[in-house]
């Protein structure tokens, strides 16, 4: 398995990817993604800004990802606390194809964040997904994040969480 920075060349890969995430919400019952968001667009700037990666595995990409330690607007107003108010680094657009489903690849991404954020200096992750997206919950509670509040995005609410790295 091979996690790397995104290229343009991987757009349609990715596209694919967020594609079929979107549609497994849909078939889940989530509302999440069902508004046309994250736009083909996005991706690209995600690319364009370093913000993009992905896993590979025997050569097709099988997840992705954005991870920025460039801030997030949207958790400067939080109903709630976050454990700290230390520069982060946050995880957004977590997606795996259906190659890639069952195998802890958003586990195997969010390890792969904090040692970003270490590396960079940084000693906290941070993230956030729809109430109602109960798989992307099991996973950051289960990578050790914990639940901070409600923070208020373009479509809606979402629930933040943190992860304070040691």
């Amino acid at each position: 398995m091979l996690f790397r920075q995104a290229q343009i060349e991987d757009l349609e890969a990715i596209w694919q990817i967020i594609l079929y995430a979107k549609e497994t919400m849909r078939q889940r019952g989530s509302e999440q993604w069902q508004d046309g968001y994250p736009f083909r667009e996005t991706i690209e700037q995600d690319i364009a800004h370093h913000y993009a990666y992905v896993v590979e595995e025997s050569g097709e990409i099988v997840a992705y990802a954005a991870i920025s330690g460039d801030g997030e607007p949207t958790y400067q107003k939080i109903e709630g606390a976050w454990l700290s108010d230390d520069p982060y680094i946050v995880g957004h657009r977590i997606a795996v194809s259906e190659r890639g489903k069952g195998k802890g690849l958003a586990s195997y991404i969010i390890q792969q964040a904090e040692e970003i954020a270490l590396v960079r200096g940084f000693h906290s992750l941070r993230a956030d997904t729809n109430y109602d997206n109960l798989a992307m919950k099991h996973i950051l509670e289960k990578e050790g994040f914990v639940y901070c509040g409600i923070i208020q995005v373009r479509d809606g609410k979402r629930e933040a969480f943190q992860k304070i790295l040691k």
